[in-house]
């Protein structure tokens, strides 16, 4: 497979890929129910608002919301603060935030949801 080029001019912010991803859902325990006990992914933790799975490759979030997302792809950054400014400018719309865990999701020109988290 050929290797993505990141190289990247200076004011830019560099993103990568990682092995997660997530789902939000309006039924955790329908959620819990089916990816745990019908799929046999591996629970790795369980708060009133989020699953955490071990699906072999990838770690998925499932996410309690008012509405379902599908999958949403996780990146990476250095610099969570100017990963977040740099894509305001930019003219994403920040949809999600957790300041807290240095994460947030922001949708892309095309109203894709994406997650960035900082390394």
């Amino acid at each position: 497979m050929k290797k993505a080029n990141t190289t990247a001019p200076k004011d830019t912010v560099k993103f990568a890929t990682n092995t997660n991803l997530a789902i939000h859902v309006t039924d955790l325990e329908k959620a819990e129910n089916f990816y745990g006990k019908i799929l046999g992914f591996k629970l790795l933790k369980r708060t009133r608002e989020r699953l955490i799975y071990d699906t072999g490759d990838i770690t998925l979030y499932i996410v309690k919301d008012d509405r379902t997302i599908p999958f949403i792809p996780a990146l990476e950054v250095e610099d969570y603060d100017k990963a977040k400014q740099y894509l305001l400018k930019n003219g994403c719309k920040i949809y999600k935030e957790w300041p807290e865990e240095r994460a947030l999701y922001f949708e892309d020109p095309f109203g894709v949801i994406i997650d960035i988290i900082e390394k």
